[in-house]
């Protein structure tokens, strides 16, 4: 058992893991004090976050070849349980995103927040000595598929995370800037049409962005009562438990997307630095780990699993400080959720797995 535990010890980087597992901690210190059903949410949080650290174990202790060989099988299979979500996918709040095994829900779109990097960092693995316009052009292709099947759900923000990791790998493989110009003058040009096939409430949100105040009870309640929360908690917060935002059930889906505003209003200004700190260590060590990886697969995973991470962390902040649409995009680590929860531990795992090997592919 010493010599098992030894080896995991070797195979994870300390400050990853370390900055990892302290915003875990204080992502279920936050939900024991939220006061909604805090037992159950607690146990069950505590079962999504040891379900995720048994997968983060057999990650690093697996081959990176492995992953690599399997990236187009996991890849279309998500596509495959993405479709299956269209027709077979259990209804929350007017979406459909989850997938019912049993008494467990998965979520297919988190997923792809893997498998798509994947795929497409084997992709430009394989091309990397003849990358042309042709290998851009199946990459593309390859994002919008899963794109769209998740606004089909429809998951507006999720849709465009996954296309932000994706098409970074795209533009890391060296991509022309007349195909980025190009690309950018053709979406402010689409600009009109892409609004008019948008759905009314995502259309309100947009609105409501811009000034919530307008429909205080409606569209804008979300951001407004997360904006006093967060403004509530002042400098050292109201105190562990204390939130009455949330114990006034003012603050809506506080244990999921809205678990910062929560935070803040305990902890408080001094506790949001705290936060801020972690998150920008966490981001700063995965480029670091990135920046030492010797193969095209590696590099391009890794940023673009950091890239993703990043992206979730800061639209959600962004999201419950009034600064973007609110898009319904849970915070890594810390929000409650299983499939948000393991994947975000997988993530990790992956990138530890390249970093302890980091010869093995380009050999």
């Amino acid at each position: 058992m010493s010599k098992i535990l030894n080896e995991f010890i070797k195979r994870i980087d300390g400050p990853l893991f370390s900055i990892s597992f302290l915003l875990i901690i204080l992502g279920l210190i936050t939900l024991a004090g939220s006061n909604l059903e805090t037992s159950k949410i607690i146990v069950n949080q505590v079962f999504n976050i040891s379900v995720g650290l048994i997968i983060f174990t057999l990650v690093i202790f697996t081959n990176p070849r492995i992953l690599f060989g399997y990236a187009p099988i996991l890849f279309f299979l998500t596509i495959f349980l993405l479709v299956l979500v269209h027709f077979f996918g259990i209804e929350s709040n007017g979406a459909k995103r989850w997938l019912a095994f049993g008494g467990l829900n998965l979520q297919p779109s988190e997923l792809i927040k893997i498998t798509l990097p994947l795929m497409i960092a084997w992709l430009y693995q394989n091309f990397q000595n003849k990358i042309s316009l042709k290998v851009h052009l199946i990459a593309i292709f390859l994002i919008l598929v899963p794109v769209y099947l998740v606004l089909l759900q429809p998951d507006l923000g999720t849709s465009i995370m996954i296309a932000l990791s994706g098409f970074l790998i795209i533009f890391l493989a060296g991509v022309s800037w007349r195909l980025i110009l190009s690309s950018l003058v053709i979406t402010i040009l689409s600009s009109p049409i892409i609004w008019m096939n948008l759905h009314i409430y995502q259309k309100n949100r947009i609105l409501n962005m811009l000034d919530p105040f307008a429909d205080p009870l409606g569209t804008g309640y979300h951001t407004i009562q997360s904006m006093i929360a967060i403004g509530s908690g002042g400098g050292f917060g109201k105190g562990w438990g204390q939130g009455s935002q949330t114990n006034l059930n003012f603050l809506p889906e506080a244990n999921t997307d809205f678990i910062f505003a929560v935070y803040a209003e305990e902890f408080g200004f001094f506790g949001v630095i705290l936060i801020f700190a972690l998150f920008l260590f966490l981001i700063y060590r995965i480029f670091n780990l990135a920046n030492d990886m010797q193969d095209t697969f590696s590099k391009l995973l890794t940023v673009s699993l950091g890239a993703s991470i990043f992206a979730a962390i800061f639209v959600n902040i962004a999201m419950i400080s009034g600064l973007v649409p609110v898009v319904g995009l849970p915070l890594p680590f810390m929000s409650y959720g299983g499939t948000s929860m393991v994947v975000s531990l997988i993530s990790i795992g992956i990138i530890m797995n390249l970093n302890n090997h980091k010869t093995l592919i380009a050999n």
